[in-house]
C-alpha cells in the first residue's frame, strides 16, 4: 500500500487499475492525430521496451540479466497472450455496447 498526501492508502491493485486507465486514455487521445494501428504498434512497442528495462534493472548484473531473458520473454508473452484473449472475449461478446 501507498500513502497519498491527504492520509488515505491505496492499494498495488488500486494503482494498477488507476496506470491501466491512464495508459488506454492516452492512447485513445494519441488516436485524435495518428492512425489507431499506428497507436497499437507503438503502445506495443513501448510496453516491450520498458519491460526490457524494468528486467534490466532488476537484475544483479548483465550476466543475471542474460539468463532471465529467454524466461522473462516467455512470461511477458505468455501474459499478453492472457490478457489480448480475455478482451478479445470481452469485445466479441459485448461488440455493440463497446463499439
Amino acid at each position: 500500500m501507498s500513502d497519498i498526501n491527504d492520509g488515505s492508502t491505496v492499494n498495488d491493485e488500486d494503482i494498477y487499475w488507476g496506470q491501466v486507465e491512464a495508459f488506454i486514455s492516452q492512447a485513445n487521445e494519441a488516436c485524435d492525430a495518428a492512425d489507431p494501428g499506428i497507436v497499437a504498434a507503438a503502445l506495443l512497442n513501448a510496453a516491450a521496451r520498458f519491460n526490457s528495462f524494468v528486467v534490466a534493472h532488476s537484475s544483479l548484473d548483465k550476466n543475471e540479466f542474460a539468463e532471465d531473458v529467454e524466461g522473462t520473454t516467455n512470461y511477458l508473452t505468455g501474459r499478453f497472450r492472457d490478457h489480448l484473449k480475455e478482451h478479445m472475449d470481452d469485445y466479441r461478446e459485448n461488440y455493440t455496447a463497446l463499439i
